[in-house]
């Protein structure tokens, strides 16, 4: 049930969250958003905490403004000097620490691949730097936290240089850590210079030893997952997925070794944010009770805003980079076929070009059923989840994937390939659709069972009632985390 009350968790005090991105301050991905809202949730539970992220360039300084807790810090044997400064989380009292370093001065979060740019050359090696700056504040600003909890490949290092920390100082208390893979196919690799470039010891760390002697790069998400005491994914079907070959992007052996380590809990969502009954961005508000006249006006409203026929055909909306592993190779050779039925199709986001020149194609081709917005519109997003009947998603691979429960807070519902996230969140013939085999022709056919479903206008109902009453808060989700936390600091 959403938004109920939750129990303040004993023996849990501070928690620290470090990672690359932080919405609203910085956000790429999805990664942002997690680090954004599974820390309110948390302190709904009477945990406190910290968070610390890089002081971006792009962090909009009037917005948020921050003032300065250290100057000039310095870890030994290199030239890494870098200060602290601290801010708020909006509209609460959460801390957050900016590691102030010139690598992260630019406007730029992630950084075009080039080779020449200098003292470090790439993302693998400024994360590197945050990771270690990260963990000298912790120390120097003797912070005591229970536990850190480390967010992708950008802090997998943190707990081998934690490791080291607690060996070489003995009034620096071993503090467990929890590394969350968010994208397993992104992993931080860099050539073996590294180690000296921020003082890591080989000798203190069996994971990092591993790299340094058998390979001639260094993989910091690989070395995260042999030395992070748990690790998780950000859904229970990703944590099973990514232990074999087809899924575990050549890690898979290192995952196996941690398997009893290693746990899924699906991420939330923002309920307050997605929530049709007082959402300000869609035609028309609506709830549970009396979303039938309201989606028919929101869809009405969205066909008159994309000039499509006005009447009431089903819309399958996507809302999507447009590339193969959100399903475009295996929709391409069926847009012509689905666009000979009654039935219209929206599609919103950017990607590879030949999927953009594609969809640009049927834009004029089929003007009043096809439309195509070749940007992203935050604004525009929110009416297409209210005004679309149904949501593809038909992924190759999903560790997560939000739009299909945002969807189903919007009474649309997803059809989804059971992959990942997809599968834990969406019920085949109750809450969405969901077909197998990664492959048009299956995906044509569950196509098919939408537009059955379409016009039984009883079962529609009844599912996008089971639909709009699923809890993907991320009150539950913390409930989860905090289950790891306890295990750990036991």
């Amino acid at each position: 049930m959403l938004n109920k009350k939750i129990t303040p968790q004993s023996g849990i005090k501070k928690i620290i969250f470090i990672g690359a991105e932080l919405n609203p301050l910085v956000k790429v991905g999805g990664l942002a958003d997690v680090m954004g809202a599974l820390p309110k949730a948390l302190l709904k539970l009477d945990i406190e905490p910290l968070l610390i992220l890089p002081f971006y360039g792009a962090i909009n300084k009037q917005l948020y403004p921050s003032k300065l807790v250290k100057a000039n810090l310095k870890f030994p044997h290199t030239k890494v000097i870098f200060s602290v400064y601290q801010t708020l989380l909006p509209k609460t009292k959460i801390k957050i620490l900016l590691i102030k370093n010139k690598f992260f001065d630019t406007q730029e979060v992630y950084l075009p691949a080039s080779p020449n740019r200098g003292e470090l050359k790439n993302d693998a090696e400024r994360f590197a730097v945050f990771a270690k700056c990260a963990v000298e504040a912790i120390k120097v600003l003797n912070l005591k936290p229970d536990l850190v909890h480390c967010h992708d490949w950008h802090t997998a290092l943190v707990p081998t240089i934690l490791d080291e920390y607690s060996l070489a100082d003995k009034n620096f208390a071993n503090i467990p850590t929890l590394l969350t893979i968010h994208n397993l196919a992104s992993q931080g690799l860099s050539s073996l210079e590294l180690v000296y470039q921020v003082a890591l010891n080989k000798k203190l760390t069996p994971a990092l030893m591993e790299d340094y002697y058998d390979d001639d790069k260094l993989d910091q998400l690989k070395i995260g997952i042999l030395s992070a005491d748990m690790i998780n994914t950000v859904s229970p079907t990703y944590a099973q997925e990514i232990l074999t070959k087809a899924y575990g992007a050549g890690l898979e052996k290192y995952l196996q070794r941690r398997k009893k380590n290693l746990k899924g809990i699906l991420n939330g969502i923002d309920v307050d944010f997605f929530n049709p009954h007082t959402d300000k961005l869609i035609y028309k508000k609506y709830n549970i009770n009396n979303y039938q006249a309201a989606k028919l006006f929101n869809k009405q409203a969205l066909q008159k805003e994309l000039k499509l026929a006005e009447k009431n055909v089903p819309i399958f909306a996507i809302i999507s980079r447009l590339v193969s592993q959100k399903g475009l190779d295996i929709l391409s050779p069926l847009w012509e076929k689905f666009l000979s039925y009654d039935l219209q199709i929206v599609i919103l986001g950017t990607g590879d070009k030949k999927y953009e020149a594609e969809l640009a194609i049927l834009n004029k081709k089929y003007p009043k059923k096809f439309r195509a917005i070749l940007k992203f519109d935050a604004t525009l997003a929110q009416k297409i989840y209210a005004g679309a009947d149904f949501f593809l998603m038909p992924s190759h691979f999903e560790p997560c994937g939000l739009g299909q429960m945002i969807a189903m807070r919007y009474g649309t519902l997803p059809l989804v390939r059971e992959t990942g996230g997809l599968k834990d969140s969406v019920r085949h013939k109750k809450t969405g659709l969901v077909f197998t085999k990664y492959d048009s022709k299956d995906l044509e056919q569950t196509w098919q069972q939408a537009l059955k479903i379409f016009a039984d206008k009883k079962v529609l109902a009844k599912m996008i009632k089971a639909a709009m009453s699923q809890d993907f808060s991320w009150d539950k989700s913390a409930l989860e985390y905090v289950k790891i936390y306890k295990k750990l600091i036991k």
